[in-house]
């Protein structure tokens, strides 16, 4: 699954409408979520998830992800375009909400809607709007819960897959590499089986049940019966024969019989037919009378047919002439409304001067708008490299003072030594002082004070030891001191530098508008005003032609409206004459009026009706008459037969051979009964040996797929494989960003919980051991849970070609890490760019922030936040 657009409408912090467009992305496939805290990084994340699933990342309903800035009339709505393979799909859905009603005041309840549509050139098709949820599960092949572990990793989330208990692990593997066929095909084992061993019983049933059907109890008794029944069959054959040997005597007589009765009841309906027709004589004559005067009237066909033709051209002309004065109207209108609007677009020539003059001047903006962005960077950086500089000299400053006073201190210190030494060494010296011997210093026998001391004094050694100690703080304090100069001078000073170089050149290029220092926001800008340019000079051209043809089709309706005033007149005129040459035509034909005559002319369709019932009428009764004598010369002084009696006796005839075919037929279905039982006798026996065949063959396989004894089931068995298979493909990269410590495995031991050992744990090449995954730290359990997720990835494509696991999002997680394991997982994400995966990631660290060049930057505003791609180039 690859994202494509995401349209976030009054959702969680944006407030109106958020567009992010993954093309402009431009081929690069790793790509940073930026912005403050709570600006809506994460929201990007849920929109996605809740617009395939209905379901956040985190804990939020989607009625919750409204926005608070969101007006009453907005609705909060997320669309999701992304493909797979080479299909393109857009999932929508919006929230149950309050929101102003379409018509009228007040607000109604919307409720939830939710669609996923396959798209043919950014056209819906195929859209399904129930079960959104299962559907987009069987697309991409996860369920919601499994998306936020294997794609959509949620902040604090990520380590999900990878400390998940097995039981989950198990579920997420299915899923991905459609391991059901297994489960399926031991499940068929089971049924195999247990279809097996209903046929063993329903066969022992069928045996009994087809022996019963017989009414038989045993094969002997079978065969006994059809003994019988053969012998029944042929006594009855004869039985037949004989009486249809006397039936077919008797119908000789009875046709004859038969043939007499009906010339008997066909003599008998001519009477009767001719009786009626002799009914209908006045009639008859009443319907030639009419044929006169309607062939009379039809006569006079070319006057009524020219009255009619001048009537109804009459009313053609009257709608023409309706419908040129509506188009001299609407064309008159026109041409006011179009003269309005050529007097408008004039008034507005001279702003569409103005907007060239601006857009000239705009475009020699670019440059500097194209620099601008660059050097605001460079100017920044430099401006935290100045700080850090200053820093850095307070810092060295502070250590060259704080050695300083470690000198003083030493210092004097080593002197008090010094002195507490030299005075020691006079208390010394006048304690062997004796009154009247001189004093070896001074020479005098009298020492009336001679020096004293009542504490420890210090040793020549310890006075040598605190003055080196005294000078190697001085030493020290000088080399501080001296670093610091040298700090100063150089580094310090080189930063205040560049960073004037910077901000001189950044003042050279303020004098672009603030709201155009963005290369794009210009270009959009200088784009607008050609856009409002180019309408006014379209605008205008359209409008002077459109008044052309307006005045040309005002002269035209004029024109076709006076022609067709003038043909009405003439129709008119035409009309008075002919009328008058059909009232003389039909009284020299003897009709009373005009009247009487188009009453006759009216019934002209009736002509042929009438002729015709006339002419069915004469042929009936000469037809009649015909059959009448006819009937009577072949009866003459025949008797009518009595055909109820021969009916009757020719039924028991009849009644008698249904007896003996009834027997005999069922007879025959006995014997065929018999042997159809005797051939499924045989057919059971044999079905039963191979059933018992089948089944022990089929108990076997069945027992070997559940585990029967070794406990692990034939899909366990296939998942343990494929997770070791994962593991491989992870510690591919784990191994390489955890410098060769750490790599997965599962975890060993039997595999008596019925899970084939689906449980992870981690090996750590430092202590020789292996232990659960959970007692990794925040960054380690990061890193293993962003190698497991991309060898789950690697496998899967490999293993499974519906599912395409080639977008990743990692929501945060990198704090956790230290410089060198940052670096080790940045350059695996980077090298996933020659795979074609793309690798989301929102974080604050902001060392990815200069190591990627693509971020979806998220800002707020006053009121909601807004997303936009920043590309650097």
């Amino acid at each position: 699954m690859t994202p494509l657009k995401l349209t976030m409408r009054a959702f969680g912090p944006y407030a109106g409408e958020t567009v992010i467009d993954f093309d402009k992305l431009d081929g690069r496939h790793l790509f940073l979520i930026c912005g403050p805290t709570g600006a809506g990084k994460t929201t990007i994340l849920d929109a996605m998830c809740y617009a395939l699933y209905g379901k956040t990342s985190g804990d939020r309903t989607g009625s919750h992800m409204r926005s608070d800035y969101a007006s009453t009339a907005q609705k909060t709505e997320v669309i999701f375009d992304f493909r797979i393979g080479d299909k393109t799909y857009r999932a929508t859905r919006s929230p149950e909400q309050t929101i102003d009603k379409k018509r009228g005041k007040g607000q109604t309840r919307a409720a939830m809607q939710a669609s996923l549509s396959e798209l043919e050139e950014g056209r819906e098709v195929r859209t399904i709007r129930t079960g959104v949820e299962e559907a987009a599960g069987k697309l991409i092949g996860l369920n919601a819960s499994q998306f936020c572990q294997v794609i959509l990793l949620p902040q604090g989330d990520f380590r999900k897959l990878l400390v998940a208990k097995a039981d989950e692990r198990e579920a997420i593997l299915k899923q991905l590499f459609k391991t059901q066929r297994f489960s399926d095909f031991q499940n068929e084992l089971r049924l195999s089986l247990n279809d097996l061993l209903k046929r063993k019983a329903a066969e022992d049933t069928e045996l009994s049940a087809t022996l019963s059907m017989a009414s038989v109890s045993g094969e002997e008794e079978l065969r006994k019966e059809m003994e019988q029944t053969a012998s029944f069959l042929q006594e009855m054959g004869k039985k037949r024969e004989e009486e249809e040997k006397t039936y077919a005597r008797f119908q000789k007589d009875y046709q004859k019989a038969a043939v007499l009765s009906t010339h008997f009841e066909t003599l008998a309906r001519a009477e009767a037919q001719l009786k009626d027709l002799l009914g209908r004589e006045e009639e008859m004559k009443k319907a030639e009378e009419s044929i006169k005067y309607i062939r009379s009237a039809r006569e006079l066909a070319p006057y009524f047919e020219n009255l009619e033709k001048i009537s109804k051209d009459g009313i053609l002309v009257r709608k023409e002439m309706d419908r040129c004065q509506t188009a001299r109207d609407e064309a008159a209108k026109e041409k006011e409304k179009l003269a309005e609007k050529s007097k408008e677009l004039e008034d507005r020539k001279a702003e569409v001067e103005k907007a060239r003059q601006k857009s000239a001047e705009m475009v020699q903006w670019m440059p500097k708008a194209k620099a601008y962005g660059a050097t605001l960077r460079e100017v920044n950086r430099l401006t935290e490299k100045v700080m850090e500089a200053q820093a850095e000299l307070q810092k060295l400053n502070d250590k060259a003072e704080a050695d300083k006073k470690i000198k003083e201190k030493a210092e004097a210190e080593a002197e008090n030594l010094r002195r507490d030494y030299i005075f020691g060494q006079a208390a010394i010296l006048a304690s062997q002082l004796k009154e009247g011997e001189p004093c070896p210093v001074c020479g005098s026998i009298h020492h009336p004070r001679p020096a004293v001391s009542d504490k420890k004094l210090p040793t020549e050694e310890e006075v040598k030891k605190a003055q080196e100690k005294a000078a190697k703080a001085a030493e020290t304090w000088s080399d501080s001191t001296q670093l610091a100069q040298q700090y100063q001078v150089s580094a310090y000073v080189s930063a205040i530098s560049e960073q004037g170089y910077a901000q001189a050149k950044m003042r050279t290029l303020e004098d672009v508008p603030e709201a155009f220092r963005k290369p794009i926001d210009l270009r959009n800008a200088i784009h607008r005003l050609h856009e409002s340019i180019q309408l006014w000079e379209k605008e205008t051209e359209d409008t002077a032609k459109t008044r052309e043809t307006a005045s040309s089709a005002y002269a035209a309706a004029d024109a076709g409206y006076k022609a067709a005033s003038a043909q009405r007149q003439k129709l008119a005129k035409d009309y008075g004459e002919w009328k008058k040459a059909l009232e003389e035509k039909s009284k020299e034909a003897g009709f009373e009026s005009l009247a009487a005559c188009r009453s006759w002319y009216e019934k002209r369709d009736l002509e042929n009706t009438l002729t015709q019932n006339l002419e069915t009428y004469r042929r009936l009764r000469q037809g009649a008459e015909k059959v009448a004598a006819d009937e009577k010369d072949f009866l003459k002084d025949s008797q009518k037969p009595d055909m109820a009696h021969l009916g009757q006796e020719d039924q028991e005839h009849q009644n008698a051979i249904h007896r003996m075919v009834k027997m005999i037929s069922d007879g025959e279905n006995r014997k065929k009964l018999l042997e159809d039982t005797a051939a499924k006798v045989k057919d059971i026996a044999e079905r039963h040996e191979k059933t018992l065949q089948d089944a022990s063959l089929v108990s076997g396989l069945y027992n070997l797929t559940r585990g029967e004894k070794s406990r692990i089931t034939l899909e366990r068995y296939v998942l343990g494989a494929l997770l070791d298979e994962v593991t491989r493909a992870a510690n591919l990269r784990l191994l390489d960003m955890s410098h060769h410590r750490y790599s997965l495995h599962r975890m060993a031991g039997d595999s008596t919980d019925g899970r084939g050992g689906l449980t992870l744990e981690v090996s750590d090449s430092y202590t020789g051991r292996s232990r659960p995954a959970n007692t990794l730290s925040g960054g380690e359990t990061f890193l293993a849970s962003l190698s497991l997720a991309l060898g789950l990835a690697d496998v899967v494509q490999a293993k499974q070609g519906g599912v395409r696991l080639d977008t990743m999002f990692i929501d945060e997680g990198f704090g956790t890490l230290d410089p060198e394991a940052l670096n080790s997982a940045m350059n695996t994400l980077i090298d996933l760019q020659n795979t074609g995966r793309l690798v989301g990631i929102i974080s604050h660290v902001p060392e990815l922030e200069e190591r990627i060049d693509a971020r979806l930057k998220v800002t707020p505003a006053e009121k909601g936040s807004k997303a936009e791609f920043e590309i650097l180039e």
